[in-house]
């Protein structure tokens, strides 16, 4: 069965390239706040942009795990809640009028 794509208009277009970006930027900080053992969660990371919604998470359970469990205290990275702090920590605004502006010629 043949896929259907809708089309974007240029602001659609540079508004999910945008998402992109800021999923990039939050699994990047995600990933350093991570409880990092041997490296296998971390490469769990995803990002995601389906119309313009974006989702940025882990597909590995040991990752889910720590992530949830707020009573955990690891040697490396900084325990519970990573990706919701890696999110408060990336200026999602910011790159987004990035993106907007280098792609629709703003300057």
């Amino acid at each position: 069965m043949a896929k259907f794509y809708p089309v974007l208009t240029q602001l659609e277009k540079s508004a999910q390239a945008g998402l992109r970006d800021v999923g990039r930027a939050v699994l990047k900080v995600a990933r350093k706040k991570s409880p990092t053992d041997t490296g296998e969660s971390d490469k769990s990371g995803f990002v995601l942009v389906d119309d313009l919604t974006l989702q940025v998470g882990f597909t590995s359970p040991i990752s889910r795990l720590q992530h949830e469990d707020m009573d955990a205290k690891h040697a490396a990275g900084e325990g519970p809640k990573f990706l919701e702090e890696a999110v408060d920590e990336v200026d999602a605004a910011a790159i987004l009028a990035a993106r907007n502006r280098k792609d629709l010629g703003g300057g």
